[in-house]
């Protein structure tokens, strides 16, 4: 990975090259998600729709970008609040779902009442938060959730973090964004405020390494 431009926050140049993505990247991933990965996308959806504490509990997506996941939330008849950091995903997002609840939002900086969500449904995105910062998203996520909440992460496996334009953005190869990859161990740590429901790694590398899916609950 290369080094981080010392002008600019490794946040602030994810968050721009999203801006700069944002209609693209939706066209490009909204059928099939995740490079032809919508079926087991939809069974982790699913299986964290399982954990919610009643079938009325209230769901953040954090880092909803265009809403792929938060439009399947709504189809569900679920009460969904979506935050990211990119205005023109936002932007994308409000124009699929007018009616949704959405924010201009910093994860690390989750501004909700204590316990105001049933679920938080974080896929795909805490990744691009450095690790130094990473704990107060995790403190964050768990303040918003009611007791016996279910929070869903992804995260890449590996080792290291920076800002990188070729194996991890493959998608988009010289296009900055800053990924932070993280071993089980470190993981573990990191999650370790919650009771883990399930615990999945994929061993197959797409988009630049292989992944991992936690399903937890707020104990």
């Amino acid at each position: 990975m290369s080094s981080e431009s010392e002008e600019l926050s490794e946040v602030e140049i994810t968050r721009r090259t999203y801006d700069e993505i944002a209609e693209d990247y939706a066209r490009k991933l909204k059928d099939p998600y995740l490079g032809g990965f919508e079926a087991y996308h939809k069974m982790a959806v699913d299986r964290f729709l399982s954990l919610l504490p009643s079938p009325q509990a209230r769901i953040l997506d954090v880092g909803c970008g265009f809403g792929h996941d938060l439009g399947y939330f709504l189809a569900k008849g679920l009460h969904t609040y979506g935050i990211d950091l990119s205005r023109v995903m936002l932007l994308l997002a409000r124009r699929s779902f007018p009616t949704a609840g959405l924010c201009h939002m910093d994860m690390r900086q989750l501004n909700f009442k204590p316990g105001s969500f049933g679920g938080v449904w974080a896929a795909h995105c805490l990744y691009h938060i450095p690790k130094r910062d990473i704990c107060r998203v995790i403190d964050g996520i768990r303040h918003v959730l009611q007791p016996q909440g279910a929070f869903f992460c992804s995260l890449k496996l590996g080792e290291g973090e920076g800002v990188d334009t070729d194996r991890q953005a493959i998608s988009y190869p010289g296009k900055p964004r800053f990924y932070a990859l993280y071993t089980e161990s470190e993981a573990r740590e990191m999650l370790g405020g919650f009771d883990i429901v399930e615990w999945e790694v994929r061993p197959e590398i797409y988009y630049g390494s292989a992944w991992l899916y936690a399903w937890l609950k707020r104990t």
